[in-house]
């Protein structure tokens, strides 16, 4: 299976500094999460995602072929 993660802002830092990552994984029932744990970015570091321009959470469970926008927390004021 393989899925395209778009890392937003400060996240790129994960994926070597590129925006757009491919990943692969032989295993089948995989989630958002099991994704997003397999380029070592902590799940306190996100805000939320979007699969394939829907706003989804980190139990969805992956097909194949989904884009996956992966945005930051951010702090401020």
């Amino acid at each position: 299976m393989k899925v395209k993660l778009l890392l937003r802002g400060p996240l790129q830092k994960y994926g070597n500094d590129k925006r757009i990552v491919e990943v692969h994984s032989e295993r089948s029932n995989v989630t958002v999460r099991d994704t997003i744990e397999q380029l070592n970015i902590p799940l306190s570091a996100v805000s939320f995602i979007l699969i394939n321009g829907e706003k989804k959470n980190l139990e969805t469970a992956l097909q194949g072929g989904e884009e996956i926008t992966v945005y930051p927390r951010v702090a401020g004021g």
